[in-house]
């Protein structure tokens, strides 16, 4: 590298000492004047090389020293502009992926504080039957059922930011796949007598095992906050629309339902929500090049619907 950038400069000096030393001996001049020249020549030309030299090892140290800002490296060549360029960019990429690695600690922190929060209540409940002796098979059934959907949220929360997550599209039935997310809620939609139906049929070339997650978080949501009536489902060839009869969601939280995190009015009065369902929705839905809208009234009930987005 020193050579490269330095050797324009090399040759210079060499053919100007030639050029002198051919002068000395054209014109005759004597022979210990011409070795004195020649001499003198080669000692500027061998400090110029050391300086040069100094100069390049001084500026290889900055380069590999760690950067810090007060450093304000200058390029003096063409090579150095493209090096120093290169090294800025290395930079501000791993500068945004240490900025993004850090995010997403801190989210994986406040996740698995609440989720730890929430596993605690059908952990305790299920010791207190186990102290009284007061429970029935469809009581552990419940609590279990509890502990396991927090588990799967936590897990596909975890493989969703995992670099390594695969989406495999294929044709997907979704009448058939809505009917097997229903059957996994079907005790809670009995043990509330909640009434689900399902119209119309379609079929989606998407990813069915990330799409059932989608519909799984929002009929979870519709049963968990419903106490009467229950869910009606119409699937149509652009859409899927999930209707409830449940609390309904306050117009002021609607814009941030999806926000990491983040619970509600609902979330904080009941005391079950740990706010990850619509946050996992969104980000899913997004990766499957689809659209989430959610319409909500107070007592009135919920409307969430999918759509595909429209190829542009």
């Amino acid at each position: 590298m020193f050579w490269r950038e330095n050797r324009l400069a090399f040759f210079s000096v060499l053919a100007f000492i030639a050029v002198m030393c051919a002068t000395f001996y054209l014109r005759h001049v004597p022979l210990e004047i011409l070795w004195s020249a020649l001499l003198f020549g080669m000692t500027i030309l061998i400090l110029f090389v050391l300086y040069r030299y100094y100069q390049y090892r001084r500026r290889h140290a900055e380069r590999v020293r760690p950067l810090v800002p007060e450093i304000d490296l200058k390029a003096e060549s063409l090579a150095e502009a493209d090096m120093l360029q290169l090294l800025a960019e290395q930079k501000d990429f791993y500068e945004a992926k240490l900025a993004r690695v850090k995010q997403f600690d801190e989210e994986l922190t406040d996740v698995v504080s609440i989720w730890s929060h929430q596993m605690k209540v059908p952990l305790s409940v299920l010791d207190l039957m186990g102290q009284t002796g007061d429970f029935t098979t469809d009581d552990i059934k419940e609590q279990t059922f509890q502990l396991e959907n927090y588990l799967d949220l936590l897990l596909n929360h975890l493989r969703l930011n995992h670099q390594q997550t695969d989406y495999r599209s294929t044709k997907v039935p979704l009448k058939a796949l809505l009917q097997r997310v229903v059957r996994k809620f079907a005790p809670v939609f009995i043990r509330k007598n909640l009434r689900v139906q399902i119209d119309g049929d379609a079929v989606w070339t998407t990813d069915e095992k990330w799409l059932a997650l989608v519909l799984e978080q929002i009929i979870s949501n519709s049963v968990k906050y419903t106490k009467t009536g229950g869910v009606v489902i119409t699937i149509r060839p652009d859409a899927i629309q999930i209707r409830d009869t449940g609390i309904g969601i306050l117009k002021e939280d609607l814009p941030r339902l999806f926000d990491h995190g983040f619970t509600g009015y609902n979330g904080r009065r009941f005391q079950k929500a740990t706010g990850l369902g619509f946050f996992l929705v969104k980000e899913v839905a997004d990766r499957l090049s689809l659209t989430v809208h959610v319409d909500s009234q107070i007592n009135q009930g919920t409307v969430v619907t999918i759509g595909q987005k429209k190829a542009s």
